[in-house]
């Protein structure tokens, strides 16, 4: 059962550290708050699991440990079966974090707490229904109707712009993507439809709906867009730290 396997994860951890004398807290993703004062991070379920936690923490590592068969488990390096393993290198110092940048959101100027590990859609609340906005890259501008606009990071390329046709990029690079699902056809194409964009540089949205939502790593925090609100997102967010899969376990 499912629910055996991420329990029995879970005992593992705890088992894994107390064997080497690691004080440590447990919570659940529902009781998160700013994570201070701690080594380390260590996760147990999949990537959703990740991407809650990672909107707490900026300079503290993670370790992903991948409790559930079913999960992609893109963000997790270990398993129950090679758990100790991972500890171990790390407290020896054999193995180190790599750094993946993040998205900073800001909407009318403010900027908001949480940084986007995978990406941000902008959409119509409901979605049977089009999204109207205005698209700004550099000084290329242009209105459009379509099923709302992606953005993402290096490390969510892929995700689910990857499934909408976006392109896979180098896990540590810098750069941001977007991409425009579903483009309502127009008397004139549009030109910003898709693209990677130069390291540093961003993107605007302007919200031409009443409804209009950001969707942050998925669809737990999303912060409304009415009409006029500009969302602006860059890809220069501080960047998360966290452990990685080896091409040789140590």
């Amino acid at each position: 059962m499912v629910q055996d396997e991420h329990v029995a994860t879970i005992e593992a951890v705890y088992s894994t550290l107390k064997k080497r004398g690691i004080a440590f807290t447990s919570i659940s993703t529902t009781q998160l708050g700013d994570i201070e004062g701690v080594d380390i991070v260590i996760t147990v379920g999949g990537d959703g699991t990740v991407l809650a936690t990672s909107h707490f923490t900026t300079n503290i590592p993670i370790l992903a440990v991948k409790s559930f068969k079913e999960s992609v488990g893109h963000f997790c390096a270990a398993t129950k079966a090679d758990l100790e393993r991972y500890i171990d290198g790390i407290t020896k110092g054999t193995l180190r974090p790599i750094w993946l940048s993040r998205l900073k959101i800001r909407i009318d100027g403010k900027e908001l707490k949480e940084l986007a590990l995978n990406d941000v859609l902008f959409a119509h609340a409901s979605p049977a229904s089009t999204t109207r906005y205005r698209i700004r890259i550099g000084k290329t501008a242009e209105v459009q109707r379509s099923s709302g606009v992606w953005i993402a990071s290096a490390a969510g390329s892929s995700a689910a712009i990857s499934a909408a046709g976006g392109r896979r990029l180098p896990l540590t690079s810098r750069r941001i993507q977007y991409l425009v699902r579903e483009p309502y056809p127009s008397r004139s194409s549009y030109q910003l439809t898709k693209g990677v964009l130069k390291e540093g540089n961003g993107i605007s949205i302007t919200s031409l709906i009443e409804h209009g939502v950001v969707y942050i790593d998925g669809s737990h925090i999303q912060y409304p867009a009415l009409p006029g609100t500009t969302v602006e997102i860059r890809g220069d967010g501080a960047p998360l730290k966290i452990y990685w899969k080896p091409r040789r376990l140590f």
